[in-house]
């Protein structure tokens, strides 16, 4: 029996290959069976087995309990953050699986199979080669099981530019009427939503944002051309800006005399830049606030009072 085929199908799939796969490439059910019995497949789930030589990974076992039963799972709520990244599971944390129609699936230990009545988002995205839902549906879920954690995880999908605040207004708008958890969680947020339109290159400029978010500054901008350059975050109207300060940015010498430069070049187009660190905006916040609240009133802005 030539096993090649198997092999090939299963690297695209962690290792995986399906009973009904396998008979696609001419596997017999009861050569299927021979095949598990003498262990060159080992049987995850009925019908779902992996290849001899793959090594057991998370991935595996998701992927395993997304094609359980009929194949057509979706990873969903904590797995499906895991997958876009946002997530780290927990070594005793269920898979979560969203599965479609009306048939229950029989309970499967370490697995967690979601019947949901609401649809909507639920056409799934290839992540890591696992079908998981979309990133919208995705912090919807995450909220209904964390909801502490949704500020977090949605800053980690606006610096990966996964997601923007339209998109997630527009998808609590679609699942508003079902009665879903997470639906209070992300009005909360999007209701105290301190960041700007565009996505943030770090968690650092997020941080900025959310600080100023908190404060009665004038409506900002981030990511301003400026030239050839551009700034982080700041006020065209008043030419203020604001730039964030991490590590990232200054590792060899030439980052330096670039970074000079720039602020050489802000300057003589009549721009003010004050640079904080991380160590400013998360230990000196009022330091931070002051120090812009000083550069908006030097340029005209009566905003702020007395």
């Amino acid at each position: 029996m030539d096993l090649k085929p198997l092999h090939q199908r299963a690297a695209n799939q962690h290792g995986l290959i399906t009973r009904f796969q396998a008979a696609e490439l001419g596997i017999s059910q009861s050569q299927w069976h021979r095949l598990n019995n003498r262990g060159l497949l080992l049987p995850i789930y009925p019908n779902v087995s992996a290849i001899f030589g793959f090594p057991p990974t998370w991935h595996q076992s998701v992927l395993a309990a997304v094609l359980s039963g009929d194949g057509l799972g979706i990873a969903s709520h904590r797995t499906a953050a895991a997958l876009w990244g946002i997530w780290t599971p927990k070594e005793s944390e269920p898979i979560d699986i969203i599965k479609l129609g009306r048939k229950r699936m029989t309970p499967v230990v370490g697995v967690h199979f979601h019947h949901p009545r609401d649809h909507e988002d639920i056409a799934p995205i290839k992540r890591e080669k696992i079908r998981t839902t979309s990133a919208a549906r995705t912090l919807l879920d995450f909220a209904a099981v964390e909801p502490y954690k949704l500020p977090l995880a949605t800053e980690k999908m606006l610096i990966n530019a996964d997601i923007s605040r339209d998109r997630l207004i527009a998808a609590v708008a679609r699942h508003s009427e079902r009665g879903r958890s997470g639906i209070g969680p992300m009005r909360d947020l999007l209701a105290t939503w301190p960041y700007a339109s565009k996505p943030a290159d770090s968690v650092l400029e997020l941080e900025m944002q959310r600080l100023l978010g908190r404060h009665e500054f004038p409506k900002f901008e981030t990511q301003i051309p400026i030239g050839p350059f551009r700034a982080d975050l700041g006020w065209p109207e008043w030419k203020v800006a604001s730039e964030t300060d991490g590590w990232g940015k200054y590792e060899r010498r030439e980052d330096f005399e670039r970074l000079a430069k720039r602020d050489i070049y802000f300057q003589t187009e009549g721009w003010l830049i004050a640079h904080f660190t991380w160590r400013d905006i998360k230990g000196r916040s009022r330091y931070v606030v002051q120090t812009l609240r000083d550069l908006l009133r030097s340029r005209g802005y009566t905003g702020f009072g007395y």
